[in-house]
């Protein structure tokens, strides 16, 4: 049954009227969705770049050895809005929706490095297609649910030169997957019926993480290995009180991060990311993912008694990818804004991306976004001594 409702799903989608707010890509029950930045909208707005683009604050998951070079406790949360833009050849539709992907706190002690706890979203499915196949007969597919991580990490800098970085990630996640038939003339004598998919999924995993830092040039790895994660399944049907399915387990990939920073002048930084993500199954359906990242930030004077314009900065960046379901490629531009907030350190982060995917040349969907981005970074002096007046 399930089967053949997807099978159903993909054929509505070439003459369907469609309503998504990630992706046709969250349809599909072999993937977990479609990947959400596990970073702040600094990074954002450096292409999704800056895993070697050190700096006093903020955010970024795959290298939690980058912490250790926080001069101050630090607390961050991030919102986003996605507008996307999904067409194919015979229909064209307009969506929006918000998240709060990321709240992360790190806080940097005296001589045992910087200690983390945070809640990211990594995985978002949100997609809908509407088949009207007659004057009173409708079918539906709604897909909808996400992948989140609440996670513990550690950072620490033996000497200036390099740091290591450890998380650990309790992984949880919950996906439903509808497929409905609906009839609203009074004439068809038929039922509304509609088959509903839950899976419930959880796991843990570690990401391992080492930062080289120099006076000009910083490099860093990542490491995540693959995961399978306990996945239950149940599913009901109209009329059937219940489907027994048989549990079985979903895996994440080994993930591998390489990035590079570059500080060719006092206030100018570019950088350079690559991301490897191991996929494979899901029917034929999943493939190996890839990214590049190129980011350039142009960093505002560290002088809270400065202008404060000159205390602003500026960055941009863009990137190709290719998604792990039905390599599915994407490129993008990026845009983005630091703001100094008061006199203590605080910063409020804005970055614009805009991206283009698309499926067998556009032939299948093509999909346009523009993603708004910001983050709140405090600062704060927690599990540091406090000076004495004199």
């Amino acid at each position: 049954m399930r089967r053949l409702f997807t099978g159903m799903a993909v054929a509505w989608m070439t003459a369907a009227s469609t309503f998504a707010e990630f992706s046709p890509l969250s349809f599909h029950s072999e993937g977990q969705g479609i990947p959400v930045a596990q970073m702040g909208a600094r990074e954002r707005g450096m292409g999704e770049a800056g895993m070697a683009a050190l700096s006093t604050k903020g955010y970024f998951l795959p290298n939690i050895s980058r912490a250790a070079y926080f001069d101050r406790t630090i607390f961050v949360a991030s919102l986003e809005t996605d507008m996307d833009w999904l067409h194919d050849n015979s229909s064209a539709n307009h969506q929006m929706t918000t998240a709060m992907p990321t709240v992360a706190t790190f806080i940097k002690t005296k001589n045992l490095g910087a200690f983390g706890a945070y809640y990211q979203q990594t995985f978002l499915r949100n997609f809908g297609v509407a088949s009207p196949l007659s004057a009173g007969m409708r079918q539906d597919f709604t897909a909808e649910g996400g992948l989140f991580l609440l996670g513990a990490a550690w950072a620490w800098s033996p000497i200036p030169l390099f740091s290591l970085g450890f998380s650990q990630n309790v992984v949880l996640g919950h996906d439903r997957l509808i497929s409905a038939a609906s009839f609203s003339d009074t004439l068809i004598n038929a039922e509304n019926v509609q088959d509903t998919l839950q899976m419930d999924h959880w796991g843990t995993y570690p990401t391992f993480s080492g930062t080289l830092h120099t006076h000009r040039i910083d490099a860093a790895l990542s490491f995540t290995p693959s995961v399978d994660l306990n996945t239950e399944r149940s599913e009901r049907i109209t009329f059937i009180k219940g489907d027994s399915i048989p549990d079985t387990t979903r895996t994440l990939p080994m993930k591998i991060a390489l990035g590079v920073g570059w500080r060719f002048a006092p206030r100018h930084v570019a950088a350079c990311d690559l991301y490897f993500e191991n996929w494979s199954g899901g029917n034929g359906l999943l493939n190996s993912a890839y990214q590049l990242a190129l980011g350039y930030e142009f960093r505002g004077v560290d002088n809270p008694f400065a202008e404060y314009r000159k205390r602003m900065s500026y960055r941009a960046g863009m990137g190709y990818e290719v998604l792990y379901l039905r390599e599915t490629k994407e490129i993008y531009g990026t845009l983005g804004l630091g703001l100094p907030l008061g006199m203590r350190g605080h910063v409020l982060d804005f970055s614009v991306k805009y991206g283009h995917r698309s499926l067998d040349g556009n032939t299948f969907f093509a999909e346009d976004y523009v993603k708004l981005s910001a983050s709140v970074v405090g600062v704060a002096v927690w599990g540091q001594p406090t000076r004495k007046r004199r």
